[in-house]
């Protein structure tokens, strides 16, 4: 009787121990394809602090070191690492319906202006993904991640090697493009696009590769391209860059975690979003600032380059419908580019006093979006 009685102490016991095994803490890494001080770093350093602060879970950041921003999502799919800033244009086919909605983000600068359109941007799609694109993800499942939000940069503007002034001078170059829509832009400008990965650009516009990068201001430092930017056209070809998914985490681990460390990653995602959309707004600022004391000329373009690229904007939304049901495969596009034009509107409404308030920015993205998630289903079917 003695000996029963010991056998069931002994697995209690061991039932215990298996119980605090699973609610243990959780070491993640995060990579990161960005050098310390972008904002990119910015956004998830402060996230990795969050995670610490309010959990039992650690959490190290890994600039550049672990992935590069190509290797990112396969990275994380694989378990290379267990959280990482994630760019879905590099893998057009993969996140089809998330890049339609990215491909939108040149709404963001037509029709109502505000000062940060990123802050709209990145909410719309965030709430889009999120609440109304059940394709988007599962798409993410399909990479075995779940998604945790997007932050979106600033106005996207030319950065060259050669002076853009007038209609004429945007004939015949060769424009690095970040994306689909922004690729076009440069086609109808009668210019070339060129891909090149983001961790590449500074060599392309040394070596001639590119003549304009199409990017926002904040990559003069994001990506240290002062030393290569002699002259910065503003306000075109517009749009922002929409294509990330800010801090993507690995399933299996999201099935490990207990109910409360989700929650307390969630809530850090959100104002890591808002963290990323800022910090690129503030240092994109910043950086123009900074721009003629490094000898780079800043030209503003003409009414006819801005009112061409505004009419661009309106002729690619068909372009897009249909490449992505062509191409792509996804159903009812022009339905699903109405909701996420619907949303921008929306945001540009919500956000346009929030350009330099982070957290007012990541309350709204917890208000309005991801309160709303079912934590205790999201991400584990």
């Amino acid at each position: 009787m003695k000996h029963i009685r010991s056998m069931i102490m002994a697995a209690a016991g061991a039932a215990m121990l298996g119980g605090a095994a699973t609610a243990q803490a959780q070491d993640l890494k995060i990579a990161v394809g960005f050098p310390p001080g972008s904002a990119a770093f910015y956004a998830l350093d402060n996230l990795a602090k969050n995670i610490e602060a309010n959990s039992d879970m650690k959490a190290k950041v890994f600039a550049l070191s672990l992935l590069n921003l190509k290797e990112t999502p396969p990275g994380i799919r694989d378990g290379i690492a267990d959280m990482g800033f994630v760019l879905p244009p590099y893998y057009p086919a993969e996140y089809a319906e998330t890049n339609l909605a990215a491909n939108l983000s040149m709404l963001a600068t037509t029709g109502e202006q505000i000062e940060s359109p990123g802050t709209a941007m990145g909410a719309a799609m965030t709430e889009y993904v999120f609440l109304h694109c059940p394709e988007c993800l599962t798409e993410h499942k399909r990479m075995n991640q779940v998604y945790l939000g997007t932050g979106t940069s600033p106005t996207y503007i030319l950065h060259c090697t050669t002076p853009i002034r007038t209609m004429a001078d945007l004939k015949n170059k060769k424009y690095r493009s970040g994306a689909a829509n922004f690729g076009r832009w440069a086609e109808a400008v009668g210019g070339t696009k060129v891909s090149v990965p983001g961790n590449d650009i500074y060599e392309a516009m040394a070596q001639g590769v590119v003549d304009c990068g199409m990017f926002s201001a904040t990559e003069l430092t994001n990506l240290q391209l002062f030393d290569v930017t002699k002259y910065i056209t503003t306000k075109i070809p517009g749009g922002v860059f929409a294509g990330v998914a800010t801090n993507n985490i690995n399933r299996d681990v999201w099935a490990d975690l207990t109910p409360e460390q989700r929650e307390v990653i969630f809530k850090a995602s959100a104002r890591s979003n808002a963290d990323v959309t800022w910090k690129y707004y503030a240092d994109a600022k910043r950086n123009l600032n900074d721009a003629p004391d490094k000898g780079i000329e800043i030209i503003e373009p003409t009414e006819e380059m801005v009112k061409f690229s505004n009419e661009f904007v309106e002729s690619d939304l068909k372009v897009i419908a249909e490449q992505f049901t062509n191409d792509y495969g996804v159903d009812n596009a022009q339905a699903k580019i109405e909701k996420v034009a619907e949303l921008v509107d929306k945001y540009k409404k919500l956000t346009k006093d929030m350009a330099d308030d982070p957290e007012a920015l990541a309350q709204l993205y917890w208000d309005e979006i991801m309160s709303k998630v079912d934590l205790t289903t999201y991400g584990l079917d």
